[in-house]
């Protein structure tokens, strides 16, 4: 792969001239992608239906930028966990809205996708998406985003298992094979590597450190992308809404202008960034994208205790990650609810177990109360995101990144410039098409 300075958008000569274009969400990616195509010297406006930027999915996320372990949730056996979380037997796992047909037609493609090719072929693009990404957010020499403005940390990431657990063979292959370094640490070198674990009362067995993974606060890192987007002329619109899209009157293939409550917004290019909001957004034009809610859980300790963790975690077994976003921030973030926000008695017993897993891992956090948040995930079957071009030729999609948002903004976002400059992104988008569930 090359690398993203050496890439001819870098190029002016290589770029079309700068055109108007309209991104349709201020998420992470919404943000990210508004910045990229600013630096790429086109004039951009970005609708936005809430009140400020990353308020949805990204707003208190877990953090982190891993291409380690960006697996497709939909693998061999994941629809026996599925059915079990029907009847409340999945540890970490539920379901809202059983009886919801787009549920059940999401569950139906979940479910195509999890024979063991298929789950190799969809964790295979996501870790060349998430792996691409994380290399352009760091290699970005564009007036780059310090990382204390965000409280970014690149000491990598430790994946943990408990007693009788071990990673399995073909994910250490893929990363093997993609060129990210892992190894396995077990005993006490857990303890070397993040020495806060030595005072934690939940032990781990053993652990996969991937290096190259990271960390950082996504909503902060929004407001840094999106205030370094103004300064190069990219107007944000909050509290506006975009009603529809509006199609060209002869022959429907072009996008013509959104509505707004205001009227109508024209554009030379469109961009739909809207997380959850996209399938809505697009239906009326044939789109049948398949995004779905998948509601997770986080606690926010806000200390005054003298210590940091030194890297990203995730304890596999109870499907909890966690990290610190500079002195005094540590997050703790969890669970998937397969659709939007259940009962007050399941949000409950969500923070409930958040909070004691948090006070286990650092005992002196015994003292605070953690803020609280609810976020869902806009989640597509493979678990990777609907990304490129789309039946309208001036339309793009990027949007259905799940869990992955944060880890994907920054590749995405350079791959969607690029096709608005008229240019071939580094990498393949055909495993990220829009139509692929057909």
């Amino acid at each position: 792969m090359q690398t993203p300075a050496n890439h001819l958008s870098s190029s002016p000569a290589a770029r079309q001239s700068a055109r108007h274009v309209v991104v349709i969400g201020a998420g992470i990616v919404g943000v990210t992608t508004a910045l990229r195509l600013a630096q790429h010297g086109h004039r951009v406006d970005v609708y936005e239906a809430a009140s400020q930027q990353a308020g949805g999915a990204s707003y208190a996320n877990a953090g982190l930028i891993s291409p380690g372990h960006c697996f497709s949730w939909a693998e061999p056996g994941a629809i026996g966990v599925f059915i079990r979380s029907l009847f409340g037997k999945a540890d970490g796992l539920g379901v809202t809205r059983l009886w919801s047909p787009r549920l059940w037609r999401w569950g139906w493609q979940f479910y195509r996708h999890s024979s063991m090719h298929q789950w190799e072929q969809d964790s295979r693009a996501a870790l060349a998406l998430s792996a691409y990404s994380r290399d352009v957010h760091f290699s970005d020499t564009t007036a780059p985003i310090a990382l204390d403005a965000y409280g970014g940390t690149r000491g990598g990431i430790l994946y943990l298992y408990q007693q009788g657990q071990q990673p399995r063979q073909i994910e250490k292959q893929m990363l093997e094979q993609a060129g990210e370094p892992s190894r396995m640490i077990s005993g006490a070198a857990l303890r070397e590597l993040e020495p806060l674990l030595a005072d934690a009362d939940q032990q781990f067995d053993s652990g996969v450190f991937c290096a190259q993974d990271a960390t950082g606060n996504a909503r902060e890192f929004a407001a840094a992308a999106m205030r370094r987007a103004q300064e190069l002329g990219v107007r944000f619109h909050f509290d506006t809404p975009v009603r529809r899209l509006i199609t060209e009157s002869a022959g429907q293939d072009r996008i013509a202008a959104i509505e707004i409550a205001q009227g109508q917004i024209k554009a030379d290019c469109f961009v739909m960034t809207a997380g959850l909001a996209s399938a809505d957004l697009l239906a009326p034009l044939g789109y049948a994208l398949p995004i779905y809610p998948v509601t997770g859980y986080s606690i926010t300790f806000r200390h005054q205790e003298d210590f940091e963790p030194a890297l990203g975690a995730v304890s596999l077994a109870d499907k909890i990650a966690w990290a610190g976003f500079g002195r005094g921030v540590v997050r703790f973030t969890g669970f998937a609810d397969i659709g939007p926000q259940g009962s007050e008695a399941l949000t409950e017993k969500r923070f409930a177990a958040l909070e004691k897993f948090g006070r286990s891992i650092y005992p002196r956090l015994q003292k605070y109360t953690p803020e609280r948040w609810v976020g869902q995930r806009p989640m597509t079957p493979d678990g990777i995101p609907l990304l490129g071009r789309s039946r309208h030729a001036n339309l793009l999609l990027n949007c259905g990144h799940g869990a992955m948002g944060w880890t994907m903004s920054a590749g995405c976002a350079r791959i969607i410039a690029d096709l608005v400059d008229g240019a071939e992104p580094e990498i393949a988008c055909r495993a990220y098409r829009w139509d692929r569930f057909k």
